[in-house]
């Protein structure tokens, strides 16, 4: 869901690889399996106990600031500008349990669930959310809960107020059947 630079790639984009990138690779293979031909410059890495990387932590999943996780939603923090890191989570927190009870409660009237959708948030000086941006996946029945259940308590969110404008959040969320990995 996470975008960069301006264009997406969805999960099923495939990987393009230009002739140049494959020559370049090619010469770089050929070099490097050549560098060790001789015994005697070759590089040894002794045997070590350090821990590289470690548990995922909700700071750093899936490349996210931060991320939220309900049973019946996730919502991640994909910016947080001009914002105290705390401020951000716990805005974030507050839409994860406003998603999941409002998904809970349609899935009891047996209205859709299910959806994805972003929204970026302008905060005015005031801390005002003072304008949205919502792109809800086109797929299913996600738009009549993404508003209700997504967009509204974004818009009724209030930040602490700022001398300088430019302030802003952004998030992605996911809601109804999830299948959650560890």
């Amino acid at each position: 869901m996470r975008e960069r630079g301006g264009g997406g790639r969805s999960a099923r984009a495939g990987v393009r690889i230009s002739p140049a990138s494959v020559g370049a690779l090619a010469a770089w293979v050929a070099f490097a399996s050549c560098a060790g031909a001789g015994d005697e410059g070759r590089d040894v890495v002794p045997a070590s106990h350090d821990v590289v990387g470690g548990a995922a932590t909700a700071e750093s999943a899936e490349g996210y600031d931060y991320v939220a996780r309900r049973p019946l939603a996730v919502v991640a923090l994909a910016e947080g500008r001009g914002l105290d890191a705390v401020i951000a989570r716990a805005a974030v927190d507050r839409l994860a349990d406003r998603l999941d009870a409002c998904v809970t409660d349609e899935a009891r009237k047996g209205g859709p669930v299910e959806g994805a959708a972003r929204v970026v948030a302008q905060i005015d000086a005031n801390g005002a959310v003072a304008a949205t941006q919502v792109r809800i996946d086109p797929g299913g029945n996600g738009a009549s809960s993404a508003v209700g259940c997504l967009v509204a308590p974004m818009k009724l969110l209030t930040f602490p107020p700022a001398d300088h404008e430019g302030r802003g959040i952004a998030i992605e969320a996911l809601w109804g059947h999830l299948q959650m990995k560890n």
